[in-house]
Order: C-alpha cells, then structure tokens, then sequence
C-alpha cells in the first residue's frame, strides 16, 4: 500500500512536469526601453612618432659655358654735329682800372715803314694765351661803351673830333700770357693822352685751333658779336 503511494506521487510528479514543459503560445513584444546615456568619450591615443627625413640628393654638374657670339657689325658715325665750346674760352667785360698795365704813352715803331710813333697803351693779362693758341688759334678781342651802338671787334677805327681830322685806332697786339691794347693816331702818328675814358670796356675770345675746324668755313672775324657768341654759346 505504501508502495503504490510512493509510485502514484511519482506518477503525479512526472506528469505535473510534463504539462509545465509544453512550449505554450508566443507573447506580445514589449514596448522599447527608455534609451540609455550616452557614455564617456574615450581617451584619444598618442600621437605617432614623426619619420626620419629622407638625405637630400647630390646637385647635378653645372652646363658648360656657351661659345661667346660673334661680334657685331660697326654702326654707320653719326652726323658731326656743330662747333663745340668746350676749348672755347672768354673772359668777362673788364674796364679800364682792371688792366693789368694801365694807359699811358709808349714809343712804338710802325710794322710796316718802321717810323717811329707815340701810342698810348695798356696790358691785360691772359694766361690762356699759349704759343700754340698764336700758332694756330684766333684771339678776339671786343670794345663797347655807351657811345658806341654794339660792341666793336678790334680794330676799331674812329674819330676824336667827328670831322675827320684826326683819324685814331684802338687795336691789340696777342702775346703769349698778354694782350697788349694800344690806340694809334693814323693822321699823325702822335697818340699822347689819346685814352679811352672810363665809360669802355673790353672782353677777349680765345677760340683754338681746334674748335676753329670743327666744319665751320666762316671767319669769325667776318661774324658780328651776337653772331659768334650764338656760334659758340657764349653769354651775351
């Protein structure tokens, strides 16, 4: 009796387990869960090591000089262009007290008969005045006063009583380092006391050989004073 008690409680047991394994029907899905936060952010990782830098290449050979090139051809002279004055030299307007010598009366033996004469004259001295400006230069020398319209090249010839009766000459003489400025009397050979007063001035020119060349054929003899000054760029 006792035994079949045992066998049906196991019996029981055995089919209550049974019923309790059996899959039953599948359930609804839930509704989602509430998002969780958001978590840390990692730590960043260490920065790499930098590469070593790569050995620079050896610079190439440099290129042979070229082949210089052939000269070229002379270009045609330029047209020669007028008188220059650079060589050209010209003192200023001087008077009567700046001479070197002043006027007085001198003895003085004519070029040409060799009769002796009285002149009166005076020296100024110009250092530009060589041997080889005499040679083959030209010294002018000019004279102007408040009498006189424009200024006359030497010689200059005039009258002290403006009849005629006594006939004078201002002139001068180029000496190397001087210009000797003298006045003669051509009626009588006699210039005692002929002196220029002191409303004259004077100026000289010195033009060398060289710039006399310079294509010009003109004489500068034959040229007024502001013609040749023109010509040569001098101030008036």
């Amino acid at each position: 009796m006792k035994q079949n008690y045992l066998l049906l409680s196991l019996f029981i047991c055995a089919s209550i387990l049974v019923i309790s394994c059996t899959k039953g029907p599948i359930g609804l899905t839930g509704a989602q869960g509430v998002t969780g936060p958001k978590g840390d952010s990692g730590i960043n990782g260490s920065n790499g090591t930098n590469g070593t830098n790569g050995t620079n290449g050896v610079d190439g050979a440099d290129g042979a000089d070229g082949a210089n090139g052939a000269d070229g051809a002379n270009g045609a002279d330029g047209a020669q262009g007028p008188a220059g004055t650079a060589n050209v030299i010209y003192s200023n307007w001087f008077s009567n007290d700046e001479m070197d010598s002043t006027w007085a009366d001198s003895s003085f033996n004519t070029t040409v008969s060799g009769i002796p004469e009285t002149i009166a004259r005076a020296i100024k001295n110009a250092p530009s005045i060589t041997a080889g400006i005499l040679d083959s230069g030209v010294v002018l020398s000019y004279v102007k006063s408040s009498v006189l319209i424009s200024p006359q090249l030497l010689p200059w010839t005039f009258s002290l009583d403006n009849v005629g009766t006594a006939i004078c000459q201002m002139n001068l003489v180029p000496q190397v380092g001087s210009i000797l400025y003298y006045v003669s009397n051509l009626s009588n050979l006699n210039a005692t006391y002929i002196y220029p007063d002191n409303t004259f001035s004077y100026r000289y020119i010195i033009i060398p050989g060289g710039a006399l060349a310079g294509g010009r054929k003109i004489d500068p003899k034959s040229m007024s004073y502001s013609e040749l000054c023109r010509l040569y760029h001098i101030p008036l």
